[in-house]
């Protein structure tokens, strides 16, 4: 089971505000429900962050233009985490079952590192009629 732990790392969730704090509620009850129907552990790599620790994520990348990062990225609102992934197998799984994760109400960015992204809001372009896969 992945705990509110996991996904706040060193944040308090009394501390945020009260809108974060719904939105971990459901990106961690939704979470649970794809650990369950995966059946496989599951280790949170990213979830909440502040604006302060996504601009060092993206500066050991070497971004630092604000303009080249994600300023709407769930993280920062609590809607988003990442699990890690390096062999594949839970991305594999992810394609796999993608009419139940639509049901659970999770979209997911197209693979790009060892990690696979989850989050419980539609990205921009969604239609409800096509699929729950976007490109970052």
């Amino acid at each position: 089971m992945i705990t509110m732990t996991e996904l706040l790392k060193s944040h308090k969730l009394e501390d945020l505000p009260a809108k974060h704090q719904y939105n971990l509620s459901v990106l961690l009850d939704r979470m649970n429900l794809v650990r369950a129907d995966y059946g496989l552990p599951m280790t949170v790599t990213s979830g909440y962050r502040s604006l302060e620790e996504h601009l060092r994520i993206y500066a050991a990348k070497g971004i630092t233009d604000q303009s080249k990062i994600p300023m709407q990225s769930g993280h920062l609102t609590g809607e988003a985490d990442d699990v890690a992934d390096s062999s594949g197998k839970l991305n594999q799984w992810c394609k796999d079952n993608e009419e139940r994760l639509r049901e659970i109400g999770i979209w997911l960015e197209k693979r790009q590192g060892n990690w696979q992204h989850f989050q419980i809001k539609p990205f921009g372009s969604y239609k409800p009629e096509g699929t729950i896969w976007f490109n970052p």
